[in-house]
């Protein structure tokens, strides 16, 4: 009996109908076996604004096959050819989806319809694929591989009456009849007012740039628009000759811009700014000069799909001495918080860099900020903006404009931001929350008795790196954790018991908003030696904090560029900065002897304090397994809480404090050798052996890549090895290895050779090497210090994989725990530690509805916070409201060069993943738990966070991947962008647009 199965449309499940004469009963088993499919149609739609013509070319799909899939273009792919679609991508298949001529729909990523091809291809690799597409093309994307395949590319006839473009044109030129239009130009004329319906949401603006700028251009005083003169398309083609001559007696001798003004650019729901071609520098004296610009402009409507009689071309005088341009947005985009955005250039002189996406510094300035407090270069600017918006009140607005050398605001286009067009009643709460913050800032930075150093700074990396191990936006209960296991006191612990100043009481990490900062004051006192005086800690400290404040660029690497933690071989060189900056002779003396002794006195009695610490961790280890086993067999709510408690008291008491020592003589012994190839002592190479002949944890997870990528290893065993891990270690919503078998699941067998071998030091190397190290006063001769490094840097390995294991088993009993009791984790995540364990006594009712309190408030709080804009530093309360990025340095890995598709693992959802072999990955940050996209075959990594000594630099230099790590704002530049060229030996970093 063969019976078709279809779709439950109300739960979505299969089914089969059995005929009621038939002898099947209920409680038979029935085999069911798939139907052989052996003609396969694919096709990719954008299906926005659905009409008869989509409707008719799937029809067409399915007459051709016995399997019809429809590709839906994501947001993205669509305006690599056309403009954002209006209706979203799950709106977009939704509609597909229920439509009874498809069989399967699927996301396309890319107008090239290629990778979903191969997909189908490789589960039905016995069937015939035919591609189709309308024939309005003369190119069908993805032909070039169904040829490889044996397949067939066909073209149906185009449906010419509908497509979504003519329906949006005929919208607007019926836009006299419609009652849901207003005129951005009547508006600004003051011949109309917003009113509740648009602010609802129920009415759209619009108009085009030259109308924009005719009806303001009278009206401003503190900007001005260049003159300017108007002609549509169809004037163009049916009086070319009169328009030619009209612009040369209009502007000559002057040079021109001529740029676009389309019906719709000012009408979506986000800047189209450089969407259409803009001809600058054109002569006016030149009859085909100005037209070759002309048509270019007329041709870019027809290259966007976005042809249209009524279009028009603006002719400008050009705009000269331009020493500021940009655009500036009365709201913020994403979030649509009360701040200017300021994205501008201020180095090229040109006046459509930013619009191109090729030049762009930014700058978030609180819309409570008094203007007198902003730079000089953005005083006049926003005296401006403000204007413009008095003339266009309660609306965003998306401005284009220029400063030229007298301080002039050129406006060049304003547009409703029509994204933000229902104003927030939050903003005042947003004001509020913003000095709260500054109040909270300002406690900090006071001066504090044990403490040397006037003042603090707030940044985000120079210690433990927050924004790489928590992410820059942590859930609360990441940030609590962090807090309780490292950052509330067993960092300060650790460097104390080692001969470090105690800064107790002191948090290395404070939360901003949902920003985590480190108080560097408190950091930058704990790197003082013990030893050394109060008087020459406080000017050490201070020299510090000024440093960092002029070279913010440093903060991921203060340890190797500003401040002294260890005796090296280049403390003479070094020290001469202090010189220069004051320090007499005698405070670099006592500085450098408190330095040698703290580092005699850390290598030297290594051997007992990494046996000591490593014993703690075997505890720990013991500790766990026991948990584990009770766990196996099942527990009360009160019992999982329970046992997550220990786990992570236990982690405390026995592993982040050994941890944290690990770390630290990891880290002398790194800085010690590189301080020797930098006096030339040893070779670079020497270097690069040593480290590589040093077996860590990470270096045998490595190992098992390559085993479990070219199938030597089992896919279980390695699971059961590394089930702890997850992209995320303290993000209880992040699926851990053991659960994710999807990360795992696309493996690369070409993988890069391990090049750790043995490591000898000859007789030549270790004399000269202790020959220095003795004439500097250091008690360790060459093959104790590389002994130390080596011990150091596996313990330090070691005790991260352990003490992070607890961390993971302790997050799953939680979540467990939440489970029985109804809540998800993104929900739990909602809850600090105190919340979880504190109440824990309580009877499950009342615990319930004491957390379901806590995460109801914990969300508006966080909502709240997420209106917010915060830098990456902070110096000074002004920092708050006016929010500037400093240019980073990112730590460049290897010196290859890639130019690649970008893949951003930002959106990554935590299980699924899509194609990312031979493409550059975008990170915010990384730990441990993103070591699967080594699996992968990745062309390279870029992340936003992360130092030269993190977990990915390591980790990419061992694979030999290129990457830029920690590149800050540089990493917002990229988030939109289609490829990357990625120059790790000339330091750069180039977005590619798509056309």
């Amino acid at each position: 009996m063969k019976k078709i199965v279809w779709k439950n449309k109300s739960n979505n499940q299969l089914c089969i109908t059995i005929p009621t004469g038939s002898s099947i009963r209920e409680g038979d088993i029935v085999e069911v076996k798939r139907a052989s499919i052996k003609r396969i149609a694919y096709s990719g739609v954008a299906a926005d604004l659905f009409h008869y013509g989509h409707l008719h070319s799937i029809q067409f799909a399915k007459s051709i096959s016995d399997y019809n899939i429809v590709g839906v273009l994501t947001d993205k792919a669509v305006e690599e050819y056309r403009a954002k679609p209006i209706a979203n991508l799950q709106e977009r298949k939704s509609i597909i989806s229920s439509l009874n001529c498809v069989d399967r729909v699927m996301v396309q990523d890319s107008r090239d319809p290629t990778e979903n091809l191969k997909k189908i291809h490789e589960e039905f690799p016995d069937a015939e694929i035919t591609l189709v597409h309308g024939s309005d093309l003369s190119y069908v994307h993805g032909s070039e591989y169904i040829s490889q395949i044996g397949g067939k590319v066909i073209q149906h006839p185009y449906y010419g009456r509908l497509s979504t473009y003519k329906i949006i044109t005929e919208l607007i030129e019926s836009k006299d009849k419609l009652k849901d239009v207003i005129h951005f130009e009547s508006l600004i004329k003051g011949e109309v007012k917003l009113d509740k319906e648009y602010q609802k949401g129920n009415k759209v603006i619009i108009s085009t740039k030259a109308d924009t700028l005719t009806a303001l251009k009278p009206l401003l005083k503190k900007s001005r628009i260049e003159k300017s003169y108007v002609f549509s398309v169809s004037d163009w083609k049916n009086k070319k000759d009169e328009l030619l001559k009209r612009v040369k007696e209009e502007f000559q001798p002057f040079k021109i811009a001529v740029r676009s003004s389309a019906v719709n650019e000012d009408t979506l729901d986000s800047s189209m700014a450089g969407y259409f071609a803009t001809e600058l520098n054109v002569g006016s004296a030149d009859s085909k000069e100005i037209e070759a610009a002309v048509k270019k402009v007329i041709s870019s409507y027809k290259h966007k799909s976005s042809e249209n009689s009524f279009n028009q071309v603006l002719i400008q005088q050009q705009t000269e001495n331009i020493v500021m341009s940009g655009v500036i947005l009365t709201r913020s985009l994403e979030k649509n918080s009360p701040y200017y955005v300021v994205n501008y250039d201020s180095s090229t002189g040109k006046s459509d860099t930013v619009t191109k996406g090729v030049e762009s510094n930014t700058m978030k300035i609180s819309r409570f900020a008094e203007i007198s407090s902003l730079p000089g270069s953005m005083q006049n600017l926003l005296a401006a903006v403000k204007e413009i918006e008095g003339i266009a009140p309660n609306i965003g607005l998306d401005i284009e404009f220029a400063v030229n050398n007298k301080n002039e605001v050129i406006i060049f286009q304003v547009r409703p931001l029509t994204t933000s067009n229902k104003y927030e009643t939050d903003d005042a709460e947003v004001k509020s929350r913003i000095d709260l913050l500054k109040a909270r800032f300002a406690e900090l930075s006071a001066r504090k008795p044990h403490l040397a150093g006037k003042r603090t700074i707030l940044a985000d990396m120079p210690d433990w790196n927050p924004a790489e191990i928590i992410g820059d936006n942590p859930n609360y209960l990441d940030y609590s954790l962090y807090d309780y296991l490292i950052t509330g006191s067993a960092w300060h612990e650790a460097r104390t018991s080692q001969g470090y100043y105690n800064v107790n009481p002191a948090k290395l990490v404070v939360l901003l908003g949902n920003k985590p900062y480190i108080d560097v004051r408190n950091t930058f006192n704990s790197f003082v030696p013990a030893a050394l005086s109060q008087k020459l800690r406080e000017k050490l400290v201070d020299f510090y904090l000024d440093k960092l404040e002029k070279n913010p660029d440093m903060q991921d690497k203060v340890e190797f560029e500003v401040l002294f933690t260890c005796y090296d071989m280049a403390f003479g060189e070094r020290s001469e900065e202090l010189s220069k900056s004051g320090f007499a002779r005698e405070d670099i003396e006592e500085l450098k002897q408190a330095l040698i002794k703290l580092t005699n006195s850390l290598v030297v009695h290594s051997k007992e304090s990494i046996r000591e610490d490593l014993k703690r961790l075997k505890e720990m280890e013991s500790n766990r397994e026991r948990i584990r086993k009770n766990s196996a067999h099942g527990n009360s709510v009160e019992a999982m809480l329970g046992n997550a408690k220990f786990l992570l008291g236990d982690c405390r008491k026995k592993g982040t404090v050994e941890f944290s020592r690990l770390a630290r003589l990891a880290f002398v012994g790194k800085i010690i050798l590189k301080s020797l190839v930098r006096k030339s002592i040893i070779g670079s190479v020497f270097y690069d052996n040593f480290m590589n002949s040093i077996s860590t944890v990470a270096k045998e997870m490595s190992r098992d890549f390559r085993l479990l990528g070219s199938g030597a290893m089992n896919h279980d065993d390695f699971v059961k090895k590394y089930y702890h891990l997850r992209p995320g270690s303290y993000d209880i919503t992040s699926p851990r290895y053991e659960s994710n078998p999807g990360l795992l699941k696309t493996l690369s067998f070409d993988l890069h050779e391990d090049h750790s071998d043995s490591f000898i030091v000859d007789n030549d190397a270790y004399e000269r090497i202790t020959k220095i190290l003795k004439q500097e006063g250091l008690k360790f001769d060459a093959m104790q210090l590389l002994e130390f490094t080596k011990s150091a840097l596996e313990a330090r390995e070691l005790s991260k994989f352990q003490f992070t294991k607890n961390l993971s088993d302790a997050l799953e009993l939680i979540a467990l725990a939440g489970e029985e009791m109804g809540f998800t984790r993104q929900e739990l995540a909602m809850l600090d530690a105190d919340a979880l364990f504190s109440n824990a006594n309580l009877g499950r009712e009342e615990l319930t509805g004491k957390w379901k309190g806590a995460i109801t408030s914990r969300r508006k709080e966080r909502e709240l916070n997420n209106k917010i804009e915060l830098p990456p530093i902070i110096f000074s309360e002004s920092d708050l409201d006016v929010v500037t990025y400093y240019a980073p340095r990112p730590n460049y890995i290897t010196a290859k060069n890639v130019n690649a598709q970008l893949v951003n693992l930002s959106k990554f959802d935590g299980k699924s993943v899509g194609d990312i072999e031979n493409k550059v990955v975008l990170i915010e940050s990384g730990d441990p738990g993103y070591d699967w996209v080594f699996t992968r075959n990745i062309a390279g990594l870029i992340t936003k966070y992360g130092g030269v000594a993190s977990h990915m630099s390591i980790r990419c230099a061992e694979f030999g991947i290129p990457a830029a790590i920690g590149c800050g704002v540089i990493f917002d530049n990229l988030v939109n962008a289609d490829s990357v060229h990625l120059d790790c030996k000339a330091h750069k970093i180039e977005p590619i647009r798509g056309a």
